[in-house]
């Protein structure tokens, strides 16, 4: 029973300590919604889209959800449909990339900085496959590396607001299946696993907390297989604020 109590008093304490803090996320489509990204961002989650999803507002979204159980409101959300961390194959410049000065530096509204920053970024990059790293030390092949690309855009995120806790999450299966009946985690030989693992050695090197949905081994509901419909986004919110008030 005392452990318990502790337990309690814990996840109490945890809450409280975000109330009132101001959360900025940087995402794909996942976390998009119709009129709360930036303007002429691609958007995934259209009203129709939001109609298949059951989705009705920004309280039925994974980040909205996550924000009203820790008190907390959202600043900014930077996410953009179809990025990934790295470079894509057919843009000059790295934008929409998360690793690009655009949207490290657009986290902010006006004179107001984030005191959280939560970066869901990484599953296009599994989905394409996108090489792990590059020994080779020309600039166009690092920013398609995996590992190269997420430490340039937490050091970008670092450097633009020093004072915002970073959190990192680490990529979620959902309910899409293969020809097998079973989730596709390799993609292009690579497995999903490998991703995350980078993502949490990156944020322990520099002291940046990991939001580990993957180790939950949940399978979240979805609209098509990958875009979480209302139910998905209530999973991964529950994952989310289990990992920050239980560690």
């Amino acid at each position: 029973m005392r452990m318990k109590v502790i337990a309690l008093a814990d996840s109490i304490g945890c809450l409280t300590r975000y109330k009132g803090k101001k959360i900025s996320v940087i995402g794909d489509s996942i976390s998009t919604l119709e009129g709360h990204n930036p303007e002429n961002y691609k958007v995934f989650y259209t009203k129709e889209k939001c109609a298949l999803a059951g989705i009705g507002s920004a309280g039925d979204t994974w980040w909205g959800l996550l924000a009203k159980r820790l008190g907390c409101e959202v600043l900014v959300n930077n996410s953009f449909s179809g990025s990934r961390v790295t470079k894509l194959p057919d843009r000059d410049g790295l934008f929409p990339s998360g690793c690009s000065d655009e949207r490290t530096s657009s986290l902010h509204k006006n004179e107001t900085q984030p005191d959280i920053v939560i970066v869901y970024l990484g599953t296009n990059d599994w989905y394409n496959g996108v090489s792990l790293e590059h020994k080779h030390g020309i600039q166009r092949l690092l920013d398609q590396s995996f590992s190269h690309a997420y430490n340039n855009m937490l050091d970008k995120i670092r450097m633009n607001y020093p004072s915002a806790e970073i959190w990192c999450c680490t990529l979620c299966p959902s309910d899409a299946k293969n020809e097998s009946g079973q989730f596709p985690f390799e993609k292009m030989g690579i497995h999903m696993k490998t991703y995350c693992d980078i993502i949490k050695d990156i944020a322990a090197k520099n002291n940046y907390r990991v939001i580990d949905l993957y180790s939950y081994g949940c399978f979240y509901s979805t609209v098509d297989g990958y875009h979480p419909d209302c139910e998905g986004m209530k999973s991964i919110a529950d994952m989310a604020v289990s990992e920050l008030t239980d560690k």
